[in-house]
């Protein structure tokens, strides 16, 4: 296990100057924020960009493992039109991906969490078809999908399942996995997400086992999704992290803690990442 942090925190730089930024702190890995592969995707040569990124961080001798792929994506949509429009993005965004030597992207499960169970199993159909597609066209360029846990938000005036959304609990992620039937699909934790649904981080990760492909690691006070830096909040991290150890998780212990407003100057963001790396460091300690 190693550390690494998602790339949001210098927007306004170059993908190479942020990644060196990061490199010269002690970053040893990132992962590519859903920003900076749109922008991968959105430039005039995106395969060029892919390439150049990719030599940048061979240069600087940085590792870029994973991936979080369109934000906004809901492939379980009722909505058929959004629902092709968002596979499509995220199908091109693993091409570039595997430009760029990523070997697994992140995605929500989706979902719209409609009122009837017949809906329900409507968007279960749904949801499993567009995932079968995501992951045939990844394993087609070496990509493996994490889906990322969620969790379950305030009342609503009309659904199936009450408050639920799908995913919040791993098991749903596992039988989504089970259904598709595919091995380059696996699981993203994130701990923070688990926390508001009032898992235990050791339990959930016990939960994953050899699914657990990558992580989402951030904390919070149990009430919002502030994505602050691990500590400060109210996940367990020793047996969290110990978990982690005891299913044989190799990969990368990626902190996903927010990058700051637009008007946070540098001077303030590179200490938070500085920091942020010492409490990696510290948390994966022996």
């Amino acid at each position: 296990m190693y550390p690494g942090a998602t790339t949001h925190h210098l927007p306004d730089l170059p993908f190479a100057d942020e990644l060196r930024i990061f490199a010269e702190i002690g970053w040893p890995a990132v992962e590519v924020s859903s920003g900076r592969i749109a922008e991968i995707a959105d430039a005039e040569r995106p395969e060029a960009a892919a390439e150049a990124a990719a030599g940048a961080a061979e240069a600087i001798g940085i590792a870029m493992p994973q991936v979080h792929l369109l934000m906004a994506a809901n492939l379980a949509t009722a909505d058929d039109a959004k629902r092709e429009q968002d596979l499509a993005v995220a199908m091109r965004e693993v091409e570039l991906c595997a430009r760029m030597g990523i070997t697994a992207g992140v995605i929500h499960p989706g979902g719209d969490r409609p009122p009837t169970l017949a809906e329900l199993e409507a968007e279960r159909s749904r949801r499993i078809e567009s995932f079968a597609r995501l992951g045939t066209h990844a394993a087609h360029y070496g990509v493996s999908i994490a889906v990322e846990n969620t969790y379950d938000k305030g009342p609503l005036d009309n659904a199936a399942h009450g408050q639920r959304r799908f995913g919040s609990i791993i098991p749903e992620l596992l039988e989504l996995i089970d259904a598709v039937g595919m091995p380059n699909l696996g699981v993203c934790y994130d701990t923070g997400h688990g926390l508001l649904q009032g898992v235990s981080m050791a339990e959930a990760v016990r939960q994953c086992g050899e699914l657990l492909i990558a992580t989402h690691i951030d904390d919070n006070d149990g009430i919002s999704d502030q994505h602050i830096c691990p500590g400060y909040g109210k996940v367990d991290w020793a047996p969290g992290v110990a978990a982690l150890r005891e299913i044989g998780y190799e990969g990368i212990f990626n902190i996903e803690i927010g990058g700051g407003g637009p008007n946070v100057p540098d001077a303030i963001r590179l200490p938070r990442l500085r920091y942020a790396l010492q409490i990696a460091n510290w948390l994966l300690a022996e």
